[in-house]
């Protein structure tokens, strides 16, 4: 693999890895665990109702599709596939805002994997 084969592989590496962080994450809200009650919906819930588990566990469903929407960006894909990437990019840009001004300092961290995601799917729109 030459150098030039590495830049390109390697935003898309981080950004399944930060997809699979926010599967675990979304996954977590839905079974309710205790350990993310921080780190999801600005920390504001003791208990999160159910009406936001069944959200969670859509998007969820909605991130595995991303991740093989990202694997299709790698290979040969259309120029309407590579307009969808460029919006999903600036999506996660206005993701990683959000929870950059959150009440919650442990959802803060989360706008590292959803920056990287943005520059994936940025790159993935631009690449020929």
């Amino acid at each position: 693999m030459t150098g030039a084969t590495r830049l390109k592989v390697i935003p898309f590496f981080l950004a399944e890895i930060s997809l699979l962080f926010n599967i675990g994450l979304l996954l977590a809200v839905t079974f309710d665990l205790d350990w993310v009650r921080s780190r999801a919906a600005g920390g504001q819930f003791d208990e999160f109702p159910l009406v936001i588990r069944i959200l969670y566990l859509a998007m969820a469903i909605g991130t595995v599709l991303l991740m093989r929407f990202l694997w299709i960006l790698q290979g040969d894909a259309t120029l309407r596939q590579r307009n969808a990437a460029k919006w999903l990019g600036l999506l996660f840009l206005l993701s990683t805002f959000t929870q950059l001004i959150s009440r919650s300092p442990d959802e803060r961290l989360n706008a590292i994997p959803a920056v990287i995601i943005a520059f994936a799917f940025f790159r993935a729109s631009r690449i020929r």
